[in-house]
C-alpha cells in the first residue's frame, strides 16, 4: 500500500516541530521572564507573518544562507531562466548560497517561486563547464521536486524546525568525533534491541510511561529516516518525470554521469526515456 504524501510529511515534520517547540519553550524560560514573554511574542509573530507569505525574501537568504543573486550572476543565468519561462516554468527570483558545501543541493526551489543555487553552477555555467540545456534541467529538476513534495507553509516550518536542525547537526558532529570507538556503529545499529528491553523492564518494575516514552523515541529513530527516504524518492522520481516531459531526461543523466553523481539503473533509464508526445487522433477514410 502506497503511504500518502501528507502522512510521510506529518511523520517527518511532527517530531521535529514538538522538539524546537520544547527548545524554544526551555530558552525562553531560563531568560527574565519579561524578556522571554517578549521573545515569544516576537518568534511567534514572525511565524505567522511567514505563513502569511511576508517577510519571505529576508526569511530565505538567513534559513538558506543565501543572497539574492547579483547582477553579474543574473546576466549569467538569464538565458537558463527565460528557457524556463518558454518551457513553462516561471522562476520569480534567484538566490546563490553564500558557501558551499559538499553536501548542498545543486538547485533547491523554495518558497514562492524562488531557486536557491551554487556557485559553483554559476560559475560552471560561465565558464562553459555545465552547458544551459544541463543549468536549465538541473533547475527544472529542482522545480519538479517541490511540486512532487507539495509543501504548504514552507518558510514558515523551515524557520519553525531550525531548533531541530541545529540539534541534529550537533549530534551528527559528535557522532562522527566519536566513530572511531569500537562498537559504536554495532551499538546504533542494536538500539532497537537495548530500546525493547529497556521498554520490557520499565513496564514489569510499573514505570509504564517512562518506559513507552523511551521506546516511541527508539521507534522514531527508524521511522523518521524511513519516511525521509521515501519522500526523497517520490520526489526525484517527479522530478525526473519533469526533466523527462521537457526533453532534457538524457541530458540531466549525462551531467549527473559526468560529475559522478550515484544513480541507480532504474533511475537512469528513467531519465534516458523519451518523453512521449501526444497521440493525435488518425483519420480513417471510408469508402463510399
Amino acid at each position: 500500500m502506497k503511504v500518502p504524501m501528507t502522512v510521510l510529511r506529518v511523520v517527518t515534520l511532527g517530531p521535529a516541530l514538538l522538539v524546537s517547540f520544547v527548545l524554544a519553550v526551555v530558552v525562553f524560560a531560563v531568560v527574565p521572564p519579561l524578556l522571554g514573554l517578549v521573545l515569544f511574542l516576537a518568534w511567534a509573530a514572525v511565524l505567522v507573518a511567514l505563513a502569511l507569505g511576508q517577510l519571505e525574501d529576508t526569511a530565505l537568504g538567513l534559513l538558506t544562507g543565501s543572497r539574492p543573486a547579483s547582477e553579474a550572476e543574473a546576466r549569467v543565468m538569464a538565458p537558463v531562466l527565460a528557457e524556463l519561462g518558454g518551457r513553462g516554468i516561471d522562476v520569480g527570483s534567484l538566490y546563490v548560497r553564500r558557501v558551499q558545501r559538499p553536501q548542498t543541493p545543486v538547485a533547491l526551489a523554495i518558497g514562492h517561486r524562488a531557486v536557491v543555487i551554487t556557485p559553483g553552477l554559476v560559475e560552471g555555467t560561465y565558464r562553459g563547464a555545465v552547458s544551459g540545456a544541463e543549468a536549465v534541467a538541473v533547475l527544472a529538476h529542482a522545480v519538479g521536486r517541490r511540486r512532487a513534495i507539495r509543501p504548504r507553509l514552507e518558510t514558515a516550518v523551515l524557520a519553525a524546525t531550525t531548533p531541530w536542525r541545529m540539534v541534529v547537526a550537533a549530534f551528527r558532529g559528535v557522532g562522527q568525533a566519536f566513530a572511531w570507538l569500537p562498537f559504536m556503529r554495532v551499538a546504533w545499529t542494536l538500539r532497537g534491541v537495548v530500546g525493547g528491553i529497556c521498554v520490557v523492564q520499565s513496564v514489569a518494575e510499573g514505570r509504564t510511561w517512562p518506559g513507552l516514552l523511551g521506546g516511541t523515541v527508539i521507534a522514531l529513530t527508524y521511522l523518521v529516516p524511513a519516511a525521509g527516504r521515501v519522500i526523497e524518492a517520490r520526489a526525484d522520481a517527479g522530478a525526473d518525470q519533469l526533466v523527462v516531459e521537457l526533453g532534457l531526461g538524457g541530458v540531466l543523466a549525462g551531467l549527473l554521469r559526468r560529475y559522478g553523481y550515484p544513480m541507480t539503473l532504474e533511475r537512469l533509464h528513467r531519465l534516458e526515456a523519451s518523453a512521449t508526445p501526444p497521440q493525435r487522433p488518425r483519420l480513417h477514410l471510408v469508402p463510399d
